[in-house]
């Protein structure tokens, strides 16, 4: 452009005296297809800039595809069906006019300078570029050698490399961690139909900003406008990327090898977007930090040296600070190296310290100083038509313009307390992260190349299985009286076991682990798994272990920071386990499981616990006191508050314990049951419900357990009263308690197979009802629950309690608001 006006004066086109582009007089109009259309009328020299903005770049690259939008916008530059073989730029040189293109994370740009004369040869040429481009497949093929010859100079920078790393690092999800050129392999990958695919879906009149800046009549341009795009249909305007990228809680760190003589390093902060409100102030402390380089992406320099009296001054010699405008939060970067020799982390510390300088110790004639200096970067932004093309489009490309407008009047309303108040969000170190490149060491050998196809497997017979089941539970009574359950499996060569005893206790660490309040509160699980050819070195761990356990003395944990052990804590103190009992622990009962002999499991069980009594304590009997709501608050921010429900249930030796299993599976299991329905699948307020019934032979609770976002909390608590309602007053139908009989009886063959899973069960069982049931003597359990019995019990299952545990607020700092 400015050759071009340097041309136009030799000829002796004498310009008058003009006051400086003002960006905040353009017209902005919309076709009724969505075409966004910016005309800015300056008549001081005999020239017209058009620039098209598509809403599309590199963050919306397909999975597998990176480098597409940026293949596309090369794709652009070739032929369409009004301007074919190069025309499409050749007719623009023909002119006198100049063009030009990129594509970068959130917009794909193009944009030409020309005679004004030769306007309506550059919207037809736009308009053509919009909706009729020609894709041939030879033309894809022969731009992928374009493309990857870019992509290797971009290679050849071991700067740009690291850039990529750190970004791809920064970023966890948000695909502005995408390399927006894309890398040889996917490159190679793209195909005409992918090219076809993005161009239909991005390159719509509602997806793209046209804007139109020189020597022309809005008025005028408005109809060539309409004239050339107006009959494009509208199209879909392209979403932002999902709200998706998890809160930075820690530094982060990238380190690559490269060819450098140096050791290369940069450091990536969280940056406003262009669209928030702390993007004026930012501006303001760039400057403050390095180096004031405006708000033109297209005269970007990837880093503008610091100036001397910067912070960062002095720090490297070749330091340099980044930032650019992006419709959603991007990076600042510092970026510059050491020698081979040097500290990193004298480096590191050095930057760091200087920035935080800025989050308390900023003075107004500091910041009126800063202002001014982005001032005179900003009045460098637009120098020409173009620049006003570029930067009208542009901003309106990433939601930003009115930003743009009011630039000067927010800058003026920024104060030091503005400053240092960004500083202390954005320049936390812990939410950092940073790169190091050092020169290359020894040569990496090569990986090998993976296979691209998958090969399906030949065909081949398969083996006979064993016809023997399992063989049947053995159960059995110890010498010293201890009950004892075998169950031999051949599924896996493991083997477990599981002692449980009624009361608190402890046990040593080692092999053995110990799970209190398990299976039911007041009770206490010792376990141990291995392989079972090692069995009887297990037997002997279980039982060193059980010597020297003990009671342990009552002592409430601590309130946990988590919400969801915070409301098993809550839960825990509500069952009111019983106290530990005096004397010494005793066994209620074994359970071992594995690929073994029974007879040779039993015999190693007998040698090692024939000297052991049996308890004879059975649970006590269950508290009369009612249960009343709690509600308790962790001050810390959270992502998940918890909301739970509990009510007093009958122990195993009471016939409505089934009933109870019955009903608490209709209320609410898993993904399912009414609430489930209702809270997961209708409403989506939470994901998961861990319902449970714990239960001895005298006592038993049963439990909802639930995470769910704390601005949803309230409502999950509503719905819940309302479902506990609508359980008394619409009592469950015939077919859900047949399903729910089924589902219990399906449990009991498909819930335990692994051997640990089988132990487990045992002693839940055990403990439950004081001996093991076979499916025959559940099923006809089962079959004696009528629906009156279920009705019976649901006063006392729908009068429970409610437990929420609330969360401090979410932190919102540094996580931008969308418009």
């Amino acid at each position: 452009m400015r050759a071009l006006l340097a041309a136009l004066l030799l000829v002796g086109l004498a310009a008058p005296a003009q006051a400086a582009l003002d960006l905040s007089k353009a017209s902005i109009t919309r076709l009724d297809n969505g075409l966004t259309l910016i005309v800015l009328e300056d008549h001081a020299f005999p020239v017209v800039s058009v620039q098209t903005t598509y809403k599309a770049g590199g963050k919306n690259d397909p999975r597998g595809r990176m480098g597409l939008a940026h293949f596309v916008e090369h794709m652009a530059f070739r032929q369409s069906k009004n301007f074919p073989g190069v025309s499409l730029a050749s007719s623009v040189y023909a002119v006198g006019g100049e063009w030009h293109g990129y594509t970068w994370i959130d917009t794909t740009n193009y944009f030409e300078t020309a005679p004004k004369s030769s306007l309506d040869l550059l919207l037809r040429i736009e308009a053509d570029r919009m909706g009729r481009l020609e894709l041939d497949p030879e033309d894809v093929k022969a731009e992928a050698g374009a493309v990857i010859s870019e992509m290797r100079g971009y290679e050849n920078d071991p700067s740009s490399l690291l850039y990529d790393a750190v970004l791809a690092s920064a970023f966890a999800v948000h695909p502005y961690r995408l390399n927006t050129i894309g890398y040889e392999a996917s490159v190679k990958s793209i195909t005409r139909d992918d090219v076809a695919a993005f161009y239909e879906t991005h390159y719509a009149p509602s997806n793209a900003v046209l804007a139109v800046v020189g020597d022309v009549d809005a008025v005028a341009v408005a109809r060539s406008v309409e004239k050339y795009f107006g009959a494009f249909p509208e199209g879909e305007p392209t979403p932002l990327p999902p709200a998706s990228e998890p809160a930075q809680t820690g530094e982060r760190r990238v380190r690559l090898e490269g060819a450098t003589d140096r050791q290369l390093f940069k450091i990536a902060y969280p940056a406003p977007s262009a669209r928030s409100e702390d993007f004026a102030a930012f501006l303001i402390l760039v400057d403050l930090a390095g180096a004031s380089s405006g708000i033109n992406f297209d005269q970007n320099a990837w880093g503008d040296p610091v100036r001397a009296d910067s912070a960062l001054g002095g720090v490297t010699p070749d330091i340099t600070t980044f930032f650019i405008p992006t419709a959603e939060p991007y990076v600042f970067m510092v970026s510059g190296s050491l020698g081979v020799r040097s500290s990193e982390k004298a480096l590191e510390d050095a930057v760091q310290r200087r920035l935080s300088a800025l989050q308390t110790h900023v003075t107004q004639d500091a910041v009126d100083a800063a202002r001014q200096r982005v001032l005179k970067a900003l009045a460098f932004d637009v120098q020409t038509t173009g620049d006003a093309a570029h930067q009208l489009a542009y901003f309106e490309g990433i939601g930003a313009l009115n930003q743009l407008f009011n630039i000067k009047a927010r800058l003026a309303a920024v104060t030091a307390k503005d400053v240092m108040r960004v500083a202390r969000l954005y320049l936390d170190p812990r939410r950092r992260t940073i790169g190091w490149m050092t020169p290359k060491g020894a040569p990496l050998a090569a990986l090998p190349k993976p296979r691209r196809a998958l090969k399906p497997s030949e065909p081949r017979a398969g083996a006979a299985a064993d016809p023997e089941p399992a063989p049947p539970l053995t159960m059995r009574t110890l010498d010293g009286g201890v009950p004892v359950a075998i169950q031999a499996s051949p599924l896996s060569p493991t083997a477990a076991i599981e002692i449980v005893a009624p009361g608190a206790l402890t046990a040593p660490a080692g092999a053995v682990s110990v799970r209190k309040d398990d299976p039911a509160p007041g009770y206490t699980t010792l376990a141990v798994t291995g392989l079972a050819r090692d069995f009887d070195a297990m037997v002997a761990d279980a039982a060193a272990a059980w010597k020297k356990a003990s009671f342990a003395a009552p002592q409430a944990p601590a309130p946990s920071e988590d919400p969801q052990t915070r409301l098993r804590q809550i839960f825990d103190r509500m069952m009111n386990a019983p106290s530990p009992a005096a004397g010494a622990p005793a066994p209620l009962f074994i359970a071992a499981a594995g690929d073994f002999d029974p007879e040779n499991a039993l015999a190693t069980l007998d040698a090692a616990f024939s000297s052991v009594s049996p308890a004879t304590e059975v649970g006590a009997a269950a508290s009369e006191d009612s249960l009343g709501d709690v509600v308790e608050t962790i001050a810390a921010p959270k992502a998940q508050a918890a909301l739970g429900y509990i009510a007093k249930a009958p122990g195993g030796d009471s016939a409505d314990s089934l009933a109870w299993r019955i009903a608490l599976y209709i209320l609410a299991h898993d993904y399912g049951g009414r609430l489930g329905e209702e809270a997961i699948s209708k409403r989506g307020l939470l994901y998961y419900i861990d319902a449970e019934y714990r239960l001895d032979r005298k006592r038993g609770w049963a439990s909802l357990a639930m995470g769910v976002d704390p601005n949803k909390l309230d409502a999950l608590r509503s719905l819940l009263k309302e479902q506990l309602k609508d359980m008394a007053d619409h009592p469950p139908s015939n077919s859900e308690i047949a399903e729910a009989k089924r589902w219990i009886l399906g449990r009991k063959i498909s819930a335990a197979q692994s051997n640990e899973d089988l132990a487990e069960a045992y002693v839940r069982e055990f403990v439950a009802h004081g001996a093991l049931r076979d499916r025959a003597a559940l099923k006809a359990g089962l079959d004696a629950i009528t629906r009156d019995d279920i009705i019976a019990i649901l006063p006392e299952l729908t009068s429970g309690a409610i437990v929420a545990v609330k969360v401090g607020g979410a932190s919102a700092e540094g996580q931008e608001q969308r418009p």
